[in-house]
């Protein structure tokens, strides 16, 4: 009895000196990880593109004006005040399956990686007439202006303009009417002729209350900056 109980032993002995090498090399560092980490190329351009964002909006926040992040990485429109977050919207890209987003940002971002431009103009296609009060009160904290002063407009079609080919097109579900046939007429026009040359496009849907503040905020010469979904400019 006291034999079989020594076999038992010896063998369970055997059995954890076999188990715990086996377990530590399990757990153990991969060979050759340090060396893969230490021998990975250091992006440049990334780094250094993630450096201009953060000092263009240390810029904006210090100061007193709201401004536009179109936010590629999150597929998100923000606009802030001093830093803070006021007002979002997920980008709904109207053609999901085209690479609208990636190009804008490309276009936006060019060969000398621009991060900030300011807006050049905009344009309202279609609207409703009226605005309800208690929206534009929201609207107006959100831009600092008094409500009774903004445009009543709901818009149902309208679109931003950056200069170097870049448009932004926001629609909405509402059937509005047209504010300036001849002028919509030569906007049209002059895409056309641009489109040949290079142009970015980008097209989204938006609700038509977060279309009111998207619409109001962005009056000439907005700061805008731009995040792209990657941190690279090559």
């Amino acid at each position: 009895m006291f034999f079989k109980k020594q076999q038992l032993v010896s063998i369970l002995c055997g059995f954890l000196v076999c188990a715990v090498p086996w377990s530590c090399e399990g757990k153990g560092p991969k060979a050759g990880s340090d060396e893969h980490q230490r021998d990975k190329k250091w992006d440049r351009h990334g780094a250094e593109l993630e450096y201009r964002l953060i000092q263009a909006e240390l810029r904006l926040a210090r100061s007193e004006g709201l401004y536009l992040v179109l936010d590629m990485a999150r597929e998100e429109f923000q606009l802030k005040l001093k830093g803070a977050l006021v007002w979002n919207y997920p980008i709904n890209a109207v053609n999901t399956d085209s690479q609208e987003l990636q190009e804008f940002g490309e276009r936006f971002l060019g060969d000398k990686g621009r991060v900030v431009r300011c807006l050049s103009g905009k344009h309202l296609f279609t609207a409703q007439d009226k605005t309800p009060d208690s929206v534009l009160a929201v609207v107006g904290e959100v831009v600092k202006v008094d409500p009774e002063l903004l445009q009543r407009d709901v818009p149902a079609r309208f679109q931003l303009l950056w200069g170097s080919g870049l448009t932004l097109e926001v629609r909405t579900d509402i059937v509005g009417k047209p504010k300036s046939p001849l002028k919509s007429t030569l906007m049209e026009f002059r895409h056309a002729l641009r489109r040949p040359f290079g142009e970015a496009y980008l097209s989204v849907k938006m609700h038509p209350d977060d279309a009111i503040t998207f619409y109001q905020a962005a009056r000439v010469d907005l700061p805008t900056i731009l995040r792209p979904s990657v941190l690279t400019t090559d």
